[in-house]
């Protein structure tokens, strides 16, 4: 009888535990899996109204064609649906981008992009 309720004791003990850590486990879990949206955004940045308020990765175009583009050494494909957009035209075309430009991409779940914003800085004040 004495075993049976030490046993009993620990079992439940460690059920309670388990749960407990489940829970923990899955409150530290993101809720979008799928992309990193949100994750790089600037203070200096100067981003218009229609602009994503973060994006998936940023950095200068190195290499860019019809079907993808090289940022900052890293190859990336566009999507079918792709987008481009600069701060003075929300539905620009692939010709506004060009090698030098710093630009922000959101991606699909294919990790390619699916959206390239040209991105502005603020001009710093020298003193």
């Amino acid at each position: 009888m004495t075993f049976d309720k030490i046993c009993g004791r620990s079992v439940r003990t460690i059920i309670a535990c388990t749960a407990l850590a489940v829970v923990l486990v899955l409150s530290a879990v993101p809720g979008n899996l799928s992309h990193a949206q949100g994750r790089f955004l600037r203070e200096e940045w100067i981003l218009p109204d229609f602009y994503p308020r973060g994006f998936d990765g940023f950095g200068k175009i190195m290499e860019i064609s019809p079907k993808r583009v090289v940022i900052d050494d890293s190859a990336w494909k566009f999507s079918q649906q792709i987008k481009f957009a600069t701060p003075n035209n929300p539905d620009a075309f692939r010709d506004a981008f060009k090698v030098g430009d710093t630009v922000a991409y959101l991606l699909n779940k294919d990790h390619e992009i699916t959206s390239l914003w040209f991105i502005e800085y603020r001009k710093s004040k020298k003193k």
